[in-house]
């Protein structure tokens, strides 16, 4: 047909060499890009102060609201709806929807370091790790929506009562310090607008029984070790196949795969970088892809990167002699289901598109045909993730 005959042309054309290298190219200076933010500092002090009054004023202005499990204001409230609402409409931030997906977000801190304006999370019950989250005032206060007891509705509670003290779990911060540096700690109760006494929560004694719990954090974090609690590590397990060979369309088993990556999680977007131990057996070669990659949500993954090939590769069925590319060298993009927690770590099970260059002995392109069938695997297994912070616990 001379529609394929034109694909073929095209994918043997030089230009859409030098285009795939083009390509790879701008994704590996995009990842570098979003990598120069880590070391940035975009909010002065004061103007993280001037943030953190405005959500707390916003939060102040809810306290009487009802709860209602689900909602997100303006005038109802469960406790992770309660600031994701006021985290949107005074700081402008969109954060997750749920208690514990709102503290994976968040950098825990020290107790001794919080500042007014920094959320408090809980354990309420045993269905999850976090179940309940607050928004500190200062002077062991917080404001939070509770959906059982006495008192319901947003209201203010403080951390001295012997309800709170034992289902205390962290502090997390989502907004810049608003601490200058060399600046004590105890300055940070210093947006404080109203006092309370204890006596006003003697009757917060109710339970939290309704707080959204999922497990679809993008991170774990670890209050012991705070300089770890930006970062996860993950490890993957695959098999790999493929459906294409030379001369047929058929399922091939291509090896096995193993993969890490380390990834910085406070963005949207999150850079990693890691690499793999790669054994295509039909091929008769062992990889070790380097892999740039970008997270989005915990479910997509793109990467792309060179490789390190060991052995003379040759074509399935034909026996074919090929050549490996350097660089470029392999682009893919992952999906995962939603993550099951196992103590500090979770799981997914992981679905991967990877295609990997080849060309001719002498450098030039291979065939559609030979290019797809060489390049283009599947991999599918099991990716267990870990916050870096918790094996020093």
């Amino acid at each position: 047909m001379k529609i394929f005959d034109d694909v073929k042309a095209f994918i043997a054309d030089k230009s859409a060499r030098a285009a795939a290298k083009k390509t790879l190219s701008l994704l590996l200076l995009v990842f570098c890009l979003c990598c120069v933010k880590l070391c940035a500092e975009d909010t002065s002090p004061a103007e993280a102060q001037v943030m953190r009054e405005k959500f707390v004023a916003e939060a102040k202005k809810c306290v009487g609201s009802p709860y209602v499990l689900g909602a997100v204001g303006p005038d109802k409230f469960d406790c992770s709806g309660l600031v994701y609402y006021c985290a949107r409409e005074s700081v402008k931030k969109q954060l997750p929807r749920t208690a514990k997906a709102i503290y994976n977000y968040s950098r825990v801190i020290p107790d001794k370091d919080k500042e007014v304006g920094d959320l408090l999370f809980f354990k309420t019950n045993n269905t999850a790790p976090i179940t309940h989250v607050g928004i500190y005032i200062g002077n062991n206060q917080f404001i939070s929506a509770i959906s059982d007891g006495p008192n319901t509705g947003v209201i203010i509670s403080s951390l001295k009562l012997d309800y709170w003290k034992p289902k205390y779990v962290a502090c997390g911060q989502f907004l810049p310090s608003g601490k200058n540096k060399g600046r004590g700690s105890d300055a940070s109760d210093s947006l404080d607008s109203d006092d309370f006494e204890e006596e006003d929560f003697n009757e917060d004694k109710g339970s939290v029984a309704g707080s959204n719990v999922n497990f679809k954090g993008s991170s774990f974090y670890n209050p012991e070790a705070e300089g770890l609690n930006v970062l996860a590590a993950d490890a993957s397990l695959y098999c790999n196949w493929s459906l294409i060979s030379p001369n047929s369309f058929m399922f091939q088993w291509r090896g096995l795969e193993l993969q890490t990556n380390v990834r910085y999680t406070k963005w949207v977007l999150e850079p990693g970088f890691g690499f793999g131990l790669r054994l295509n057996y039909p091929l008769g070669v062992f990889q070790i892809p380097l892999l740039f990659s970008a997270t989005v949500n915990d479910y997509f993954r793109f990467y792309a990167g060179p490789v390190i090939t060991f052995g003379n590769p040759h074509m399935m069925v034909t026996g074919e002699e090929i050549k490996p590319s350097f660089f470029p060298g392999v682009i893919g993009l992952s999906f995962s289901t939603p993550a099951v927690t196992m103590g500090k770590v979770k799981g997914q099970i992981v679905q991967d598109i990877s295609y990997t260059i080849f060309n001719k002995p002498d450098n030039s392109a291979l065939s559609f045909t030979n290019s797809v069938s060489a390049g283009l695997i599947f991999f599918t297994g099991v990716r267990v993730t870990l916050n870096p912070g918790s094996l020093f616990k």
